[in-house]
């Protein structure tokens, strides 16, 4: 793939020797995690053609994530792979690889923030050279990887590929009424607690959502009612809507015992991502449909 922004082998003062033109990408797992395997292709620069010519010793290259808003969070730094060699700065391209090892929740956490559109990496960097007349220099690339390319990074390590859902609600109708704006700011705050790893905190919120909705049922109105009452025709319809609807219903039953009880010295239970997930997964389309189906006032 190429660079979008080169990353140039350079001594302060304006003399650069190469450039890091292309960049191919692998993830693989390891023993404690992931690692991703970076290979650039360096590019001599024409005219570099001292009898002696400069060498590249090493390369210290910082890794980091760039979101949609332009800011960049440091992965860390990459190491050298043990096939790298020193290499002349002369003539013909070579190949330069490094890798960084990041652990599990770590780089789940780097899937889940890359869920949507193209993926950018940023490096910084400084070589070690053999033969400079001045201080090397600080320079900075760019690499953006198309999001289907990403997804087949992501296959490479047998993961299971998963997005937070999307919340269905019309813009021009439903979304703006109570109680569902107030749900679905619940729904986002239960989306931030699951990216923290605050999975318990992030299944109350979605409880907390759907009771949200429930509590504005009118006095003297069952509560299910109300909500599908907008459904007609086929009376099918209302039936299905009814069946998922009550099975949400158990599972907020059930996942009120989820955060333990202080007085009864019941602990929590320690949920997974994929727990929380499937909260926030299910909460949402519910909620998404209801608000759909709900005229707005």
């Amino acid at each position: 793939m190429e660079l979008r922004q080169p990353i140039r082998i350079s001594e302060q003062g304006g003399r650069s020797y190469a450039e890091a033109k292309d960049c191919d990408v692998k993830i693989e797992k390891s023993m404690f995690g992931y690692r991703l395997d970076f290979n650039f292709r360096i590019v001599p620069f024409s005219g570099t053609s001292d009898e002696e010519p400069v060498v590249l010793l090493d390369w210290e290259v910082d890794l980091y994530l760039r979101d949609a808003d332009g800011s960049s969070s440091l992965i860390g730094r990459m190491i050298a792979s043990v096939y790298d060699r020193n290499i002349e700065l002369k003539w013909n391209p070579s190949t330069v690889r490094r890798q960084f090892d990041i652990s599990t929740d770590d780089f789940l956490r780097i899937v889940d923030r890359t869920s949507k559109g193209d993926i950018t990496f940023a490096f910084k960097s400084k070589p070690k050279l053999l033969r400079a007349r001045h201080e090397e220099e600080m320079t900075e690339g760019l690499l953006v990887i198309p999001h289907s390319q990403w997804l087949e990074c992501l296959n490479q390590t047998d993961m299971d590929r998963f997005e937070l859902v999307t919340i269905r609600i019309p813009v021009k109708s439903s979304h703006m009424h109570q109680p569902f704006s107030d749900a679905v700011n619940k729904i986002r705050h239960a989306e931030s607690q699951y990216l923290r790893g605050d999975y318990i905190g992030s299944a109350a919120s979605c409880r907390a959502a759907w009771n949200t909705v429930r509590s504005a049922t009118p006095n003297g109105q069952k509560a299910l009612d109300h909500l599908l009452a907008p459904v007609i025709g086929d009376p099918r319809r209302k039936k299905f809507a009814e069946a998922i609807i009550k099975s949400l219903g158990d599972a907020l039953n059930s996942g009120v015992h989820l955060e333990g009880d202080v007085k009864n010295n019941v602990l929590p239970v320690e949920l997974t991502a994929e727990d929380a997930l499937l909260c926030i997964h299910w909460y949402s389309v519910v909620l998404g449909y209801l608000s759909s189906i709900t005229p707005h006032k």
